[in-house]
């Protein structure tokens, strides 16, 4: 089978330059399917999860395809962190002839309309601050040409839906439509429909085997709650991460284990930080290029608060507290494996809670091996764990 490379593509030169210096030599299936797709002018409605490269399948095409105006590409994210990492992307492509900028809520306006007022081709944003800037009349849409909405099907658990088809409609210019999810309900692809005249390609890029069948996965059974520190820290000392997301269910969690971590003798080897809801954006940035740069190697979470994170070589994602959902489990160790890097997924199961662990084996079509903190019980295998 034919090896693809990014000229392949259609990619030019000076964009290969950028993607050499980032290491970055061969597609992943997104970017082999959406950026010729993108780069004749097709509607796109892609189906692929956070992992699998997709920002780059929809930012080097829309860069290859402008002819800078002002105002004339939009990304829309649901989260200011997707925002900031989309935006990111586009910097390290190293195009001078386009200026970008990032928009969202919780910081100045009043930057970013000073910002918008000195000329932007390029602007990533999430819908709240994208309708205030347009009613505000500072964000002009009239020029759009590229339009993208990146893990819509987040956009939509948010609420943003309303928001998102109000600026669609603000917009007279005709437009290339794309559109990225990991999933795609029937009120998204009634909308792609709408906007792109029905004229769209598909593409199903979703398979779970991007990131969970690329990763070592296990389960700890523990007897009784009060036990599940201990665990925890038992299986940390055997497991000695790199770097680990740890997710909770709730936001005082967040905080109780962060806490608790921070204060363990010898814990010298974990330096931890914790992300919630209640963080101002200033607070979550700072925490999040920390951990990013490694000067963080434990990063305690709740699911909400971890959504779109984009970072690369995390070693181990370790569910202290089982999702309830397993829609959940996916969308958390698919923070490990990132492009087709192994990983390890952990997860402690209370005994009252094993259904919960069932019913993600049934999702992922998967068995999730049961791991023992004793080399004796390790080498006993148990069909069912109620023995």
């Amino acid at each position: 089978m034919l090896k693809l490379n990014f000229k392949d593509l259609g990619i030019s030169d000076r964009f290969i330059s950028a993607l050499n210096d980032l290491d970055i030599t061969t597609p992943t299936p997104v970017q082999k399917e959406a950026i010729p797709l993108i780069l004749e002018g097709q509607h796109v409605m892609a189906q692929a999860r956070t992992g699998s490269g997709k920002t780059l399948a929809f930012v080097l095409p829309i860069l290859e395809r402008m002819e800078p105006a002002l105002n004339e590409a939009l990304v829309l994210v649901p989260t200011r962190e997707l925002a900031v990492q989309v935006h990111q992307v586009i910097l390290d492509l190293k195009y001078p002839k386009i200026k970008s900028m990032t928009v969202y809520g919780g910081v100045s306006i009043n930057n970013q309309i000073t910002k918008l007022k000195h000329g932007v081709n390029f602007i990533v944003g999430t819908p709240g601050r994208i309708i205030d800037l347009y009613k505000r009349r500072i964000l002009n849409l009239s020029k759009i040409k590229f339009i993208c909405l990146d893990e819509a099907d987040r956009m939509w658990d948010f609420g943003f839906a309303p928001d998102v088809k109000y600026i669609l409609n603000q917009i007279k210019s005709k437009f290339q439509f794309m559109l990225f999810s990991a999933t795609l309900h029937s009120e998204i692809r009634d909308m792609v429909k709408d906007y792109s005249g029905n004229q769209f390609k598909f593409l199903n890029l979703s398979k779970d085997d991007l990131t969970v069948h690329n990763t070592k996965q296990y389960y700890y059974l523990i007897d009784n709650f009060k036990d599940k520190f201990k665990t925890f820290i038992k299986i940390m000392k055997r497991e000695k991460p790199k770097h680990a997301l740890v997710f909770v269910n709730t936001k005082k969690t967040v905080n109780w284990l962060s806490d608790r971590m921070k204060n363990q003798k010898n814990g010298g080897a974990f330096r931890v930080a914790a992300i919630s809801g209640d963080f101002s954006q200033y607070q979550r940035e700072t925490i999040l290029n920390k951990f990013k740069n490694h000067d963080i190697n434990m990063l305690v979470a709740t699911d909400v608060a971890a959504r779109g994170l984009d970072i690369d070589n995390i070693s181990h994602v370790i569910n202290y507290d089982i999702p309830k959902f397993p829609e959940n489990y996916v969308h958390r160790i698919g923070r490990t494996s990132r492009m087709n890097k192994k990983g390890v997924a952990i997860t402690l199961c209370l005994r009252d809670e094993y259904e919960y662990l069932c019913h993600i084996e049934g999702v992922i079509d998967k068995d999730i091996k049961q791991k023992f903190l004793t080399e004796e019980a390790e080498n006993v295998h148990y069909h069912n764990p109620f023995y």
